[in-house]
């Protein structure tokens, strides 16, 4: 079925090596993948962490995902998210057309700005101008970096070319090329892509998942208009995080102007852009416990993100807003009332040192209870 015409939940397959004390591996990843649709899950997510040093995530997502796709069935395969601008675009493209095909149609991309500690992002945007010449200042990582937001909307949309055009030149800020295409590689229908957007700021100061912080911003969700245009003119759908539902709902209401604006509202007959789908992500943690359930996100977010400057644990307004937490019939019941939203995709990165036992309490005590129906939009 097309994404956003059912309710799909998923669980992310990802961890932090060394979170439980031992290493969490790709064979394991690839396990959780299998006992994901087992457990009756309807999608895996990774992350992309290129460079990082203590998760899966440092493994090529896209792979990771193949191989999840040659060992599974029926569950959809999702990043959440892809950079894609810290890479070339056109390989990309070739790279996810191939997962489709082997997938039979069951991938997701998943894919923004990105976020994380400022080591990582040094790291990425070395990666990405590591070939520079003979003049080595004249492509430098800086000058990326700063326009990140246009590299990012101008990979998509060469991305997005290459699935719907047989072949095309193409003469843009960052990239060029003549006469390109992905020939019989090319899917036959266009891969659907989530562009992540949005960021809470909290109040007592940045963690190392973002590194903007002052009064003004501080307690209040950052997204700025550039991301909403890219969600906009090259996305099909939005992958949000943070926000409560009012928010939500005049974020999308202003994703949907924009498109109009653009001339991509849906069914326009534009080949992409016209966002429909909805999505969200949380960190997840189920117990009977609510305060037990908060604080293990919270353990999550503070191992994998860092807390603030001075600070030994990630800042409680934060935790509230990325948590979804408690006992099982209290989660669904927040995910279904974003259904009632019209949100139709949800991401559940596991927020617990046992992964698969997390998965499976979710699964039992969460699953059942959500909403099937997919709100009238």
């Amino acid at each position: 079925m097309a994404l956003g015409s059912e309710i799909v939940v998923g669980t992310s397959i990802n961890n932090t090596m060394g979170i439980a004390g031992g290493s969490y591996d790709l064979g394991q990843l690839l396990h959780a993948a299998r006992e994901a649709e087992a457990m009756g899950f309807d999608a895996v997510w990774v992350h992309d962490a290129l460079g990082g040093r203590r998760t899966t995530a440092a493994y090529c997502p896209i792979g990771a995902l193949t191989a999840a796709a040659a060992q599974t069935s029926r569950i959809r395969l999702c990043t959440g998210i892809l950079i894609p601008q810290i890479r070339n675009p056109v390989h990309v493209a070739q790279q996810w057309a191939t997962l489709w095909e082997v997938s039979e149609g069951r991938a997701v991309l998943g894919a923004g700005t990105g976020a994380g500690k400022s080591t990582i992002f040094k790291r990425q945007f070395d990666a990405l101008v590591a070939v520079r010449g003979p003049n080595k200042e004249a492509l430098r990582p800086a000058q990326f970096f700063a326009r990140r937001t246009a590299l990012f909307a101008e990979c998509l949309d060469v991305m997005n070319r290459l699935w719907t055009e047989d072949k095309f030149a193409y003469d843009g800020e960052f990239f060029a090329f003549g006469e390109m295409t992905l020939g019989i590689a090319r899917p036959a229908e266009k891969p659907p892509v989530l562009v992540g957007g949005g960021i809470y700021i909290p109040v007592d100061g940045v963690g190392a998942h973002h590194y903007t912080w002052n009064e003004k911003v501080a307690g209040t969700l950052m997204m700025g208009p550039k991301i909403r245009r890219v969600i906009a003119e090259q996305g099909d759908g939005w992958l949000a995080v943070h926000p409560v539902p009012d928010e939500y709902r005049a974020i999308w209401a202003d994703i949907e102007r924009i498109a109009a604006d653009s001339g991509k509202a849906p069914g326009s007959g534009a080949v992409y852009g016209g966002p429909t789908v909805k999505g969200m992500n949380w960190f997840a943690n189920c117990d009977d416990d609510p305060r037990k359930a908060w604080e293990g996100v919270q353990n999550q977010l503070t191992d994998f993100h860092g807390p603030p400057p001075g600070k030994d644990k990630a800042s409680p307004d934060l935790v509230d807003r990325w948590a979804l937490a408690g006992p099982g019939r209290e989660m669904a019941q927040t995910i279904n009332r974003y259904i009632d939203l019209g949100v139709t995709v949800f991401q559940l990165v596991i927020a617990s040192p046992d992964q698969l036992g997390m998965m499976r309490r979710i699964a039992e005590e969460v699953l059942p209870h959500v909403k099937r129906q997919v709100a009238v939009r």
